[in-house]
């Protein structure tokens, strides 16, 4: 071998090193979103609503929030953010959304006060309730 082929081959290792030292500080970056993404989730059980309406998450085999209060007149959002179906589906009579596949949602306007208890029909350990106030 040359020396200038050592020259080179000797850039070449370092320049790797140094791409392979890189890549170890940016996994350590990349871990820090997943932490706050994470924390985000959690706070998935504040509902989020609208001018006429409010959301719930399907995320984690759970509902978010697990309960919820709303005015009579309300139209809930059910989105399903988890990649296996699921339901949305009253303990009592009243409804029963069919299987959402992931992105699916559902909307049900609630137009009498009470508390209605609902569950998943696929996953039936997953249950929330829905507090109608008049």
């Amino acid at each position: 071998m040359t020396r200038s082929m050592v020259l080179v081959v000797t850039a070449l290792v370092l320049t790797v090193a140094a791409c392979s030292s890189d890549s170890a500080d940016e996994s350590t970056t990349t871990g820090a979103p997943a932490t706050t993404t994470t924390a985000a989730s959690t706070t998935t059980d504040t509902p989020t609503t609208t001018a006429n309406g409010a959301a719930v998450n399907i995320a984690g085999f759970a509902f978010h929030p697990g309960t919820l209060t709303v005015a009579v007149g309300t139209t809930v959002t059910w989105t399903n953010g988890d990649g296996p179906s699921h339901t949305t589906s009253s303990d009592e009579e009243g409804w029963d959304s069919g299987v959402l596949a992931s992105g699916d949602s559902f909307e049900l306007v609630f137009d009498a006060p009470g508390v209605f208890a609902y569950h998943c029909n696929i996953h039936p350990s997953m249950s929330a309730t829905v507090t109608v106030e008049g």
